[in-house]
């Protein structure tokens, strides 16, 4: 999880998988029937597919210490694999000591059996109670320090393998490989995560941000130059992306640094470019409008899945529901690229990804649709998604901890929902939340004698997302004026000081709201201000649901700015026809 560049991001979590993925071939040589995952073949239109960092097994011989051994063997040789490659890539600038020191001290590995019953539930509970206590019961090889060497910019835990740069500077080759910041210092695994797979190029946060903006000008002669310019550049300074590998970024193939004017700076400290070649790229962007510098961070989870897992009668019924998480994860990969972001990660029930921000909702809502179709056989299955917006700037690591506690508010008090939260630089968070799905009410009971009431009309359940679309669109026409966000909450302040809000406070509330309505101006004439959020107002019965609204319209705003520079405005009805 340490990382720096998308790429350590990246690959932190293919290296995970592809070391599972050994673990469970050794289990499977050796005899053993995967549970968890139930199948290891890769699909024929995929180079690759997840796997978690747990696997679950039924050994047919009672030699299970052996099979353990074997497993822990084909993952220390799979890392070695890794391992090799990146030294030998840059073993110009490596400390050699210091690399082997932590060369074998990288991988936990913890495994765990029963011996099986009848009882499938009881024999899986028992194995994982036992597999959690071995891992608190962690050893350790014992730690070799390396006194006056400074520790690993990514972890903290490790001493820095890179030569000592008071020593010896960096071959220039080595540091572009590397793509080393002034200062940075990389451990072993900071180097693997760098180099491996000949430093395959991987999209940066930065070009995500700027996908609506690429997507917006590209038909402009600028643009066209903007391309020859970046062309012009050696592939190992502008990293051009394989377009067969990401096809949603054709459209402009590169770095996304080299389209925002204030990061020239470090574009040049990290990959070596001259005065002379910035300016040629500066004089280009000049000609064109500044890209938007905010991007999405998408995080989603199953809800209870370990009460569904704990449900499952036998191992047969557990590979089925392996199949299913392992459907969903394969078609998470297909929605994330045709919503122009970058998938990170999609093991079972897990997503991480980066989005632009006009395409971040709309990718949810997709996402959400096909985790219920792929576990369509398992009624209590939903999914909380959390959307973080923050600068592209952010350390990563923070773009990382705001998606997680969107992730986290989602599921915050009832599960099956969505969090989107904006972090702008300078003031605190703007935090929204709400259901997918409508919470089913307690009907209250009735008198014996009492004949049964015809339940009130309401309004169909409006999806989270395609509210959120709804007002980014009235935002865009000009129905909603801009200051109206801050004034309802400064009216939800004010009854938010007042007692226990009942039915008489709600109106008075509800009143004022539409008194602030009737008196704001719009470009769509007298009036439409308050009919395009009537329905809205006659849902407020708490502050909290004023407060809300107006948050809601501070969202709605950001998604606004990124629908302009895509010159697209938001289709609400229907994810897939925001993609179209």
């Amino acid at each position: 999880a340490a990382a720096r560049r998308t790429r350590d991001l990246w690959f932190g979590s293919r290296l995970l998988s592809e070391l599972s993925r050994a673990a469970a071939q050794a289990v499977k040589d050796a005899g053993g029937e995967l549970i968890f995952p139930a199948d290891l073949e890769v699909p024929a239109d995929r180079k690759t597919s997840g796997v978690a960092n747990v696997i679950l097994a039924e050994l047919p011989e009672n030699d299970p210490a052996r099979v353990a051994a074997d497993a822990k063997g084909a993952v220390g040789r799979k890392w070695g694999e890794f391992r090799d490659e990146a030294y030998n890539a840059v073993s110009a600038c490596i400390r050699k000591k210091i690399w082997d020191d932590q060369a074998d001290d990288v991988i936990e590995f913890y495994a765990a059996w029963v011996t099986r019953s009848n009882d499938y539930q009881a024999d899986r509970a028992r194995v994982m109670r036992l597999l959690a206590g071995r891992k608190n019961c962690r050893d350790f090889l014992p730690a070799k320090g390396w006194p006056g060497v400074p520790k690993s910019s990514l972890d903290g835990r490790r001493e820095s393998v890179l030569k000592d740069l008071r020593v010896e500077r960096i071959p220039e080759r080595e540091r572009r490989l590397l793509r080393l910041r002034d200062g940075e210092q990389l451990d072993v695994v900071g180097v693997v995560k760098r180099v491996w797979g000949g430093n395959r190029p991987y999209p940066s946060v930065s070009r995500v941000a700027a996908d609506p903006w690429v997507r917006g000008n590209q038909h402009r002669s600028a643009f066209q130059d903007l391309i020859e310019v970046c062309k012009g550049f050696p592939d190992d300074v502008l990293h051009g992306l394989s377009t067969k590998v990401f096809p949603q970024y054709r459209s402009f193939p590169f770095e996304g640094s080299a389209v925002y004017r204030s990061r020239f700076h470090e574009f040049r400290q990290e990959a070596a470019v001259s005065e002379q070649e910035v300016a040629r790229l500066a004089e280009t962007l000049e000609r064109l409008p500044e890209p938007e510098p905010y991007v999405a961070v998408l995080v989603a989870d199953g809800d209870r899945m370990g009460e569904l897992i704990a449900d499952l009668k036998s191992p047969d019924d557990h590979r089925a529901f392996s199949r299913s998480l392992a459907s969903f994860a394969q078609k998470a990969d297909d929605i994330v690229m045709e919503h122009y972001g970058f998938l990170v990660y999609a093991g079972g029930d897990d997503v991480l990804a980066f989005l632009p921000v006009d395409q971040c909702l709309a990718c949810a809502a997709a996402l959400r649709e096909a985790f219920l179709e792929s576990l369509k056989a398992y009624p209590k299955a939903s999914l909380s998604v959390g959307i973080a917006v923050g600068h592209f700037m952010e350390n990563l690591e923070d773009l990382l901890e705001y998606g997680r506690a969107a992730e986290k508010a989602a599921k915050d008090p009832d599960r099956d929902g969505l969090a989107v939260h904006l972090y702008k630089r300078g003031g605190a968070p703007i935090r929204t939340r709400a259901r997918w799905t409508k919470p089913p009410q307690e009907q209250p009971q009735q008198k014996p004698q009492q004949q049964p009431q015809e339940p009130p009309h309401e309004r169909p359940h409006e999806l989270p997302h395609k509210r959120l679309h709804r007002l980014a669109e009235l935002l865009l026409t000009d129905v909603i004026p801009s200051k109206l966000p801050y004034e309802l909450r400064r009216l939800a302040d004010l009854y938010a000081d007042w007692p226990e809000p009942d039915e008489t406070v709600a109106s008075a509330m509800r009143a004022d709201v539409l008194r602030i309505l009737e008196k704001k101006k719009s470009g769509k004439g007298p009036g439409e201000v308050r009919a395009a959020l009537e329905d809205l107002v006659k849902e407020l019965s708490r502050p909290a649901d004023l407060r809300g609204l107006a948050e809601n319209m501070l969202v709605a705003r950001q998604l606004t700015r990124a629908f302009k520079q895509a010159a697209s405005a938001p289709a609400h009805a229907d994810p897939q026809e925001v993609h179209e």
